[in-house]
């Protein structure tokens, strides 16, 4: 680095030092990309297994709890409107 002046340096040293970790930020996103391929080859996430009572239990909402739910919804929001209702 002789024959250079002290800003000739700062310039060389900062664009060194940019490229270093522009390049090592891309390798961890790359591997990090890597890691997360393999993991979901090797261990794929397990899928819940649906539950058979849940269709009956969706259609169960008994008439006063639905007038009763809709009669809050109407105080509290006069503007919305209800189209379905179901138990969760």
């Amino acid at each position: 680095m002789e024959g250079l002046t002290p800003m000739e340096t700062a310039l060389l040293l900062m664009i060194i030092g940019m490229g270093t970790v522009f390049i090592i930020l891309v390798l961890i996103i790359q591997l990090s990309n890597l890691l997360i391929r393999i993991i979901n080859k090797v261990a794929p996430e397990e899928q819940p297994a649906a539950k058979k009572g849940a269709a009956a239990a969706v259609a169960a909402v008994p008439a006063n709890v639905e007038a009763a739910i809709r009669e809050a919804i109407k105080q509290v929001a006069p503007g919305a409107m209800v189209t379905k209702i179901t138990r969760g």
